[in-house]
């Protein structure tokens, strides 16, 4: 399909916290990256008609990209009640972040997905210098000798093409894809010897791999009844939320665990553990690190440009063991905001569901709590970092602040591959937002031939 991650999401709508942006400018020395200045991208690329759509100072209301919130959302005025009751304001989480819930936004026009193809591609499909090549397979990015991107190989339909570049490559395979710039030779020198690739530039291209892992809080969660977002803070990380609580409901049916497990890859867990729910209404909640300090890595198994990649998330690997003191926190909040208040706990009797492999280590111990997040490990598929945007110099960096790939010529990586940390947010808007700022920097570069020319 077009539209890449865009086109199969949840649909969720989140920008991130002001600190994520003004970080990635510190980061990479360029104030082009922070909050103050990426605040007008989202808005640019907003048609917002959420619940905030008379706040014209965070929103946007002329841009491509459709932005609702949802009006179906049984249960989320007890869930807002118990949240107030536990000190945390309702609050628009895409304007000045901090810790609190709103109703969830998300990229529809009226109930319909809006993806970045439906919003960007598909309006302009007849313009004379756009061509489309599905089924098609970039193999290699062919350099000249002064490591220019000369030209670009693909696969369609068995057969192998050359598309020359006047310009520039523009890489947009996202974090997965785009690290596969080391088929091309540009990645970490001995990685790329011992799959047989001659390295050209030694960059560490599919490391600094974060996501965000999460665990659910009840008996489960589909992404077609979420309706409430929240972000709170751990006491590692006062002031910059690094949790996400994404609030779902939802009557669960027969099979329902299977399609689950299909999902995520969790054998049996779901099916075993939802069996005597069905035909019961629901709730849970996403319990979701959002800001995680362990890091993975992506390598080539080979040097054929088909075969899949090696991918290690490295999830709670961090050498202090923050990521799962974090979760445990936020599992202990999720279980003491349902049964102990009273929108929740009294008036509705909301109660954990016990995973029954956890039980022996007590419930509601944090080893217990331990024991449910590794069982098993989920993740949100939010991959970042691959392509790690930095200063030049930066042992991290694989592209500059303009999205320029170090030690290249004419070659740019724009896509969530480049976010030199993850965000406290689903990724989706604010991957739109670097394609949105790319744009910019790439129109910059040729301003003077394209006044030229006017």
């Amino acid at each position: 399909m077009l539209g890449g991650s865009s086109a199969t999401n949840f649909m969720i709508y989140m920008r991130g916290n002001r600190k994520d942006f003004d970080r990635w400018a510190n980061i990479s020395g360029d104030s082009r990256w922070s909050y103050s200045n990426v605040k007008r991208y989202f808005k640019k690329m907003e048609n917002y008609h959420g619940i905030y759509k008379n706040d014209t100072k965070w929103h946007g209301k002329n841009g491509p990209l459709t932005v609702e919130s949802v009006n179906f959302a049984p249960g989320l005025k007890e869930v807002f009640e118990a949240v107030n009751e536990w000190g945390y304001k309702i609050l628009d989480l895409n304007a000045e972040q901090e810790e609190g819930f709103s109703t969830l936004d998300a990229t529809q026009n009226r109930g319909r997905r809006a993806s970045s193809y439906s919003a960007y591609i598909e309006p302009i499909l007849g313009r004379p210098n756009l061509s489309i090549l599905r089924y098609s397979h970039v193999t290699k990015i062919h350099f000249d000798s002064e490591l220019k991107a000369r030209g670009v190989y693909f696969a369609r339909n068995g057969i192998t093409f050359y598309v020359p570049v006047k310009k520039e490559v523009i890489v947009s395979g996202g974090t997965i894809n785009s690290a596969q710039l080391m088929l091309s030779g540009i990645g970490p020198s001995e990685h790329l010897k011992s799959v047989g690739i001659q390295p050209l530039v030694d960059l560490p291209v599919g490391r600094n791999l974060a996501d965000h892992s999460m665990t659910v809080v009840g008996p489960l969660t589909s992404p077609m009844g979420l309706m409430g977002i929240g972000v709170t803070s751990t006491s590692s990380s006062p002031g910059w939320p690094n949790l996400l609580h994404l609030i779902d409901s939802i009557g669960i049916f027969d099979g329902f665990g299977p399609i689950i497990d299909g999902m995520f890859g969790s054998g049996s867990h779901y099916t075993n553990l939802l069996q005597n729910f069905s035909g019961h209404d629901a709730h849970f909640v996403l319990l979701t690190l959002g800001k995680p300090k362990s890091r993975g890595f992506i390598e080539l198994q080979d040097d054929n440009p088909f075969s899949k990649p090696i991918i290690d998330p490295n999830y709670y690997s961090d050498e202090e063991n923050q990521d799962m003191q974090d979760m445990i926190e936020g599992y202990e909040l999720i279980v003491n905001l349902y049964e102990k208040s009273k929108a929740l706990g009294k008036k509705l009797g909301a109660r954990l569901i016990e995973v029954p492999s956890c039980t022996k280590y007590g419930v509601k111990t944090r080893a217990y709590y331990e024991c449910a997040i590794r069982t098993p490990i989920l993740h949100l598929f939010h991959p970042v970092g691959t392509c790690h945007m930095g200063k030049i110099g930066n042992p991290n960096a694989v592209v500059d602040s303009q999205l320029r790939v170090i030690g290249t010529k004419g070659l740019r990586v724009i896509d969530a591959s480049v976010m030199p940390e993850i965000t406290n947010a689903n990724t989706n808007a604010p991957t739109i937002m670097i394609g949105e700022v790319g744009s910019d920097l790439i129109k910059q570069s040729y301003s003077h031939s394209y006044n030229k020319n006017m």
